[in-house]
């Protein structure tokens, strides 16, 4: 009787495993690798298809807050993509778990489920932008912060430097690097005639996140210029040698213009007889007529006792 009983029970407990067993073969298997990508305030859910696995898959992808009264929320429902984006249902400041599932005619898999993620903590910072202006041996570097795509950069890393880094093209092992700037614009002084690159990195107090590096950038330095000061120097000395010369010389092209047109004219009729081509100074001379001679009689008179009658002389003056 006592091994009837065991009999019976041997085989119902063998038919419930082999009815689990069967479940277990049947239940249709979960996403594999699932993985968050976050740049610049963007979150998006990635996960590989399920392994060993053949058939048309939808995926459903959920996600919820750090409180305990959240419940998850679905964003992505019967997609075939192995990604959901999440970033406009954040927030900068958020804590939040996601979590994926394998969906196939009615019959669904576990779900994949990540850990917490903090957006302002585990959000990576892409690079800056850089750009470059050469003036003479001086190459200026402009800096702009990361672009996020759910807020502004100040409102969340406030306190933000720069580390730069540039060398001589050709010469990436000779790094000269510059940390903790804080300004946005930096004007280096350089060698003439030399082609630098340059590579930034934004560093944030708030967490000592570091950015990803910003793409090498290249630019030539030329001729040195004069300081500032030394050309106003030059300038002032060329204008107060030059403003005199030009006073003088119009001066002299006044006196020159006077000479030449006088405000007194001329009567009108020695202007006409000077200006008449037939008539000259000589031929004035020899049509004019001849002043009559005037002369005296003269008397000499010898000493003694005689006095003796001199023909007279004339004196022609």
């Amino acid at each position: 009787m006592q091994s009837t009983v065991f009999t019976i029970l041997f085989v119902k407990l063998l038919c419930l495993t082999l009815h689990g067993m069967t479940a277990v073969l049947a239940e249709l298997p979960s996403p594999s690798n699932i993985r968050i990508t976050s740049i610049n305030m963007g979150l998006v859910l990635e996960w590989d298809p399920p392994q060993n696995h053949t058939g048309n898959l939808t995926y459903r992808s959920e996600y919820k807050g750090k409180s305990i009264r959240n419940s998850y929320q679905v964003v992505c429902l019967d997609t075939t993509a192995l990604c959901c984006d999440f970033t406009r249902h954040l927030n900068k400041f958020g804590v939040y778990t996601f979590q994926v599932r394998a969906e196939r005619e009615g019959e669904t898999s576990h779900w994949v489920e990540t850990k917490e993620f903090v957006m302002d903590e585990h959000t990576t910072l892409g690079p800056p932008s850089v750009t470059l202006v050469s003036s003479g041996a001086n190459i200026e570097v402009s800096i702009e912060d990361p672009v996020l795509r759910i807020s502004e950069f100040k409102e969340i890393y406030n306190h933000a430097t720069f580390n730069v880094a540039y060398w001589k093209e050709g010469q990436e092992k000779k790094v000269t690097r510059m940390n903790g700037i804080q300004l946005h614009e930096v004007v280096l002084e350089l060698e003439q005639w030399t082609r630098y690159c340059f590579q930034v990195w934004v560093v944030t107090e708030r967490f000592f996140k570091q950015s990803q590096p910003s793409n090498v950038t290249c630019e030539s330095t030329a001729k040195a210029k004069d300081r500032p000061w030394v050309m106003a120097l030059g300038m002032f000395v060329v204008m107060a040698v030059s403003v005199p010369l030009v006073v003088l010389a119009f001066w002299h092209c006044y006196r020159v213009v006077r000479f030449l047109r006088p405000k007194v004219k001329l009567p009108g009729h020695f202007t006409v007889y000077l200006l008449d081509p037939q008539c000259s100074s000589i031929l004035a001379l020899q049509s004019s007529p001849q002043p009559d001679e005037v002369y005296h009689e003269v008397s000499i008179m010898p000493g003694g006792t005689e006095t003796e009658r001199e023909r007279p002389l004339v004196d022609r003056t």
